[in-house]
């Protein structure tokens, strides 16, 4: 049976190994380049935050830029490519073939037949992953240092060891949902569907959860704006910049008595006619403070973790469904 299902799944694993071959040749070329723009920045000593931001603002207009952002792609898109086109035919194609009867009728069970090839194939897709997954957090980790954002939402779901609970989910998702629906191609588009909104609910509403946000209230810094805007009816728009190093949740400036505020401005201090900072300045005598909650980068492995402990959780769960529904419903 383990040779059976080799013979079936060697094509989908060749290609993948070519992929992640072409990959590497790709990374390792590039990865000189990073190493010589971040010569600067290996060489400061004390403050280096000029060194920091030019090194950044080259490596963006360099090559390496364009592949670390399409590196963000592949990192984001080979779970669902993986739960489509490996996950989704695993079982739905034998059944929309008729091929699943005959190998049900031999000494084999159904319980192992499928075992085998959660197995043979899981094996695969969190060996593929989770090679990927390093190389790019490898090839990226002084940028990403140098950016101090590894933690924010866009980089953290293509970085670490999350990318391969997004795989293992999105496999055996794409199998479970074949199973139900019996048709290949509708079980793809299912697929996609329910992975993305899975994925997506993660950094939205649920992963903030995973481990404690600190929260804090200091004096509102009014060289740290992000943007001070007023509208016609004086209502004021005041957004701190966010925490450095970590992902800020939520950053506003409230009153002493802990109101989010939101204005009026003072009509004589902050008019178009009013003197250059007159605004800012009245802004600070107010003694506003900042309401502050993000996840510091010394919870990234936290996060990590518990985001991956999710997922595989969902993965093994949808495992269970299907060996389930095998027995139960599939004739």
């Amino acid at each position: 049976m383990i040779w059976f299902t080799w013979r079936q799944f060697r094509t989908p694993a060749a290609v993948a190994a070519v992929a992640l071959a072409v990959l590497a040749a790709v990374l390792l070329v590039s990865a000189n380049t990073i190493t010589d723009l971040y010569a600067g920045v290996a060489a400061c000593q004390g403050d280096c935050g000029n060194a920091i931001e030019a090194f950044l603002t080259r490596f963006d207009n360099s090559a390496g830029g364009t592949i670390y952002y399409v590196t963000l792609a592949i990192m984001y898109a080979a779970p669902p490519l993986i739960g489509i086109f490996w996950g989704a035919p695993l079982v739905a194609r034998e059944i929309e073939a008729g091929t699943h009867r005959l190998a049900w009728n031999q000494s084999i069970t159904r319980s192992r037949w499928l075992a085998t090839k959660l197995g043979l194939v899981g094996a695969a897709t969190a060996a593929t992953t989770g090679l990927l997954s390093w190389a790019v957090t490898a090839w990226a980790s002084r940028v990403d240092s140098a950016a101090a954002d590894r933690i924010t939402p866009l980089v953290f779901g293509a970085r670490g060891i999350v990318p391969v609970g997004y795989a293992l989910f999105a496999f055996t998702l794409g199998v479970t949902v074949g199973m139900l629906i019996r048709r290949t191609v509708p079980a793809m588009a299912g697929t996609l569907a329910v992975y993305t909104a899975a994925v997506a609910a993660m950094p939205l509403w649920l992963r903030t959860h995973l481990a404690p946000a600190r929260h804090e209230t200091p004096p509102l810094d009014m060289d740290n704006l992000d943007e001070l805007m007023i509208d016609r009816s004086r209502n004021m728009v005041i957004e701190p910049n966010d925490v450095t190093n970590a992902w800020t949740i939520t950053n506003r400036p409230i009153t002493p008595s802990g109101q989010v505020f939101t204005g009026p401005s003072d009509p004589a201090r902050c008019s178009p006619d009013a003197p250059h900072g007159s605004c800012a300045d009245w802004v600070g005598t107010l003694g506003l403070r900042q309401d502050v909650v993000y996840h510091p980068d010394s919870q990234y492995w936290t996060l990590q973790l518990a985001e991956t402990a999710v997922f595989v959780a969902l993965a093994a769960a949808l495992a269970i469904v299907s060996f389930w529904w095998l027995r139960r419903r599939l004739s």
